[in-house]
């Protein structure tokens, strides 16, 4: 089974990566020149580079595309900063792969569904309101197009805030951890933030339990509602029982439609993500 990564040194996509088996012949593209096995160069910005001469293969069961420019602040992101690896660089990909493929899946963003707090699901109406989610509106779009003109399946993970190793120390998360380690006192400003939240280990378990057999597109968030506060408490140990309330960005129709899917406790993750730092 031939599989094709883009973005393999993603932050999401690191526990992934490492969890695909022998069953799964796994090529990672990088704009970054990694001097390992399976791992080819390839820049998304650049023009004029030819897949076909990269990689000979007469067939693509599966195309991974993870790669994204993510800003640190995606409310206050411009269209000028998310076009080039978001939009034109799939167009650019598209334009010269002309391997037949099988499926597609995508790694797109639950922030196409906007700011408000409404429930929200797959079918919800679209509200991109920054650069960034306007970019990954295009992203599914393009291949929505792409896949129907070409036969090829289709599959989108909507993700929301997605933590664990590696994570910057700018993001939010990474700060309030360290912030405890350092017995530094937190301020909250924002308690009732629905933070969205979805470990990478979770997340690779979720992808390769459903890419197979998945279409479509499908939210992947924690079902349960997990606002700043209720992440600040549990991180202190001043919690241990999370309300049971919706998340507003439900992954509810995956655990659906593959009844057999677990993810961990929220305070064993939190446990391991002080670990990983």
């Amino acid at each position: 089974m031939n599989i094709l990564f883009f973005g393999s040194t993603s932050f999401v996509a690191q526990d992934l990566i490492k969890s695909f088996n022998k069953n799964y012949n796994v090529y990672l593209f990088t704009r970054k020149k990694i001097k390992k096995k399976n791992y080819l160069y390839f820049d998304l910005n650049k023009k004029n580079q030819n897949i076909d001469k990269i990689i000979k293969l007469k067939k693509i069961d599966y195309l991974f595309f993870f790669p994204s420019f993510v800003p640190l602040k995606e409310k206050n992101s411009s269209w000028k900063n998310c076009k080039n690896t978001n939009v034109y660089g799939l167009v650019r990909l598209l334009l010269n792969l002309k391997i037949k493929i099988k499926k597609i899946i995508l790694s797109s963003s639950c922030s196409l569904y906007g700011e408000e707090n409404n429930q929200n699901n797959e079918v919800s109406f679209l509200k991109p309101s920054s650069g960034y989610s306007l970019s990954k509106l295009m992203q599914e779009n393009i291949l929505r197009v792409y896949c129907y003109k070409n036969n090829i399946k289709f599959l989108s993970y909507r993700l929301g805030y997605i933590y664990g190793k590696k994570m910057s120390h700018k993001r939010l998360l990474k700060k309030l951890i360290l912030k405890h380690k350092a017995k530094k006192k937190i301020n909250i400003y924002n308690k009732n933030l629905n933070l969205n939240l979805m470990h990478t280990k979770d997340l690779s378990n979720l992808i390769l339990q459903t890419f197979i057999k998945a279409e479509g597109i499908f939210n992947l968030t924690d079902k349960k509602l997990i606002t700043l506060d209720i992440f600040c408490k549990m991180l202190k140990k001043k919690q241990t029982k999370i309300i049971k309330k919706q998340n507003t960005f439900s992954s509810k129709k995956l655990f659906r439609k593959f009844p057999k899917l677990k993810i961990e406790k929220l305070k064993d993750r939190i446990e391991v993500f002080k670990n990983e730092i």
